[in-house]
């Protein structure tokens, strides 16, 4: 350290650069130069945001992967504020990529723009949401355990229709507004999604309240 004192051992010096990548923002015991050494072109801070930008850029693409049609309905640069932005507030917990965006709608529910009070709702914003949602449940179907898992979902808009035109590498327009209810289960390592009408939906979420999304 340019004081003289000893710097960070091995383990402290892995705690502040995990920190220091996971929340740019925050202050530690170290200071930069303390931590990471410069290059003949580069400062430790320039070294640094190098780490921490490369950090974000794979979460934003790991959230791309997990929400396609979300990411085609917004387009890339959107969609990749939305999820930064989610990141931030909501650093992940989970110990797999597939559990990075547990809370997306959530956070997108809490934050919409069209919250404050005499906005007028945007129809966009509800479809964004829900198709958010449906990936979610998507990914939780497809890697639950068990042969046949069950999930009762219900959305604004055929969500699953568009979703599945994206991921056939088609630009579907965004769904119109039209209440599905859905049946979302696996069959031989594939996500079948089946509309039920209001009856049929209402008995399966009587007899399973459980498998509701």
């Amino acid at each position: 350290m340019a004081d003289g004192t000893p710097g960070p051992g091995l383990a402290a010096t892995q705690r502040w650069l995990q920190a220091a990548i996971l929340d740019p923002a925050a202050t530690g015991r170290y200071a930069v130069g303390d931590v990471v050494t410069a290059s003949r072109r580069l400062s430790a801070r320039e070294r640094l945001r190098i780490h921490q930008q490369g950090y974000r850029l794979r979460l934003a693409e790991c959230m791309r992967s997990l929400h396609p049609g979300s990411a085609h309905l917004l387009g890339r640069e959107i969609f990749d504020g939305f999820a930064l932005a989610y990141l931030e507030a909501h650093p992940s917990r989970s110990p797999t990529l597939a559990g990075l965006s547990d809370g997306f709608a959530g956070h997108l529910a809490r934050t919409r723009p069209d919250s404050a009070p005499g906005a007028q709702r945007e129809p966009w914003i509800d479809l964004l949401i829900d198709l958010v949602r449906f990936e979610r449940v998507f990914t939780e179907v497809l890697d639950a355990p068990g042969t046949r898992p069950l999930r009762l979902f219900w959305a604004c808009a055929p969500v699953h229709a568009y979703l599945t035109e994206v991921r056939r590498g088609r630009d579907p327009e965004p769904p119109a507004p039209h209440p599905v209810r859905l049946a979302v289960t696996r069959r031989d390592h594939t996500v079948v999604t089946r509309e039920l009408s209001r009856a049929a939906y209402d008995r399966l979420l009587h007899a399973h309240p459980e498998d509701a999304s």
